[in-house]
């Protein structure tokens, strides 16, 4: 089993604008439903599409915190949250049709108590007996630790389980002491930590290098707005989807994270690792819900994907 951990659940709410800009009152005729969201368990979603089961793990508080569970469960999710007093949070995010700029807003989340980390502690401990990939991403709430992925990570290695991880800030930081299997970097955030403009094509090689010397197997980062700079096994790679037919980006790096984990289970070679993965996440950019319609629909457009060996 694949498990994800969302430490900092929210309920998605999307709307789809003609026309969109600061200081205006606007009435959308199209809101897209709510869903549950926080990268985990975006990753959840589409493990699910591509027709892998998996459990979901984390937070959620009151009344959203209810519809993110009922709607996992409705998907065929498992799940395993420790509920705690307070609000999951809410996120908005606004696509301008038009424009084709998103607008995204988030909020804080419920403060999480030792007690209540305790308890998840030991819900990952006994769900680490049955799984064999950990997948972490997101945010992180009030009251929880910074090195709290490093930790996830640490224990999952003891059980020689995959991990993937996606997260910023000292978080990301921390967790990069345990060396995880795949690595999602900030690359802006790493930047401004060890001092390299990323200013070129060759300073974000240089941050992802930096990561994967350390044993991680796949680091990668964001490159403009359409694609990925990967340095694997096999080496660095840039790969970058067809802009034609995107709608939305909202989701599509979780839709990335979860072609990454089916990969691995499938022991796709390098090459095809990285096509799966950046079709995923264009499959998900194609509408404004997150992401994909199927496998069916993500193996058609593999061959769209842009890939060239760097390094």
């Amino acid at each position: 089993m694949i498990v994800t951990v969302t430490l900092n659940p929210a309920v998605d709410e999307g709307y789809l604008l003609p026309e969109f800009h600061p200081g205006g009152w606007f009435r959308s005729d199209r809101r897209v439903e709510r869903t549950p969201g926080g990268r985990g368990i975006n990753v959840s979603m589409t493990l699910q599409q591509l027709g892998y089961e998996n459990a979901a793990m984390g937070f959620l508080a009151g009344f959203n915190g209810e519809y993110v569970r009922d709607a996992l469960r409705r998907a065929h999710i498992t799940t395993n949250f420790v509920h705690v007093s307070g609000e999951t949070r809410t996120n908005v995010y606004i696509v301008d049709e038009i424009g084709h700029i998103e607008t995204g807003l988030a909020e804080l989340g419920p403060y999480i108590p030792e007690e209540a980390l305790a308890r998840f502690f030991s819900n990952y401990e006994r769900m680490l007996h049955r799984c064999s990939m950990v997948c972490l991403g997101g945010s992180l709430p009030p009251g929880v630790p910074q090195d709290i992925y490093r930790d996830l990570v640490n224990r999952a290695k003891d059980r020689n389980i995959a991990t993937f991880v996606d997260a910023e800030g000292p978080a990301l930081m921390a967790v990069l002491e345990a060396v995880p299997t795949v690595v999602k970097v900030d690359h802006r955030y790493m930047s401004r930590v060890a001092g390299i403009a990323t200013t070129s094509l060759d300073k974000i090689i240089e941050i992802v290098s930096r990561v994967h010397e350390k044993g991680v197997d796949y680091a990668l980062t964001s490159y403009r707005t359409y694609g990925y700079v990967f340095h694997t096994p096999q080496g660095v790679f840039l790969a970058e989807m067809d802009r034609k037919g995107v709608v939305s980006l909202f989701g599509s790096s979780e839709a990335l994270m979860a072609g990454l984990v089916v990969a691995r289970a499938e022991r796709m070679p390098v090459d095809e690792t990285l096509r799966f993965a950046m079709a995923c996440a264009q499959e998900d950019s194609f509408h404004v819900e997150k992401g994909v319609r199927g496998r069916r629909e993500v193996e058609a457009i593999m061959d769209q994907v842009h890939l060239e060996k760097l390094a």
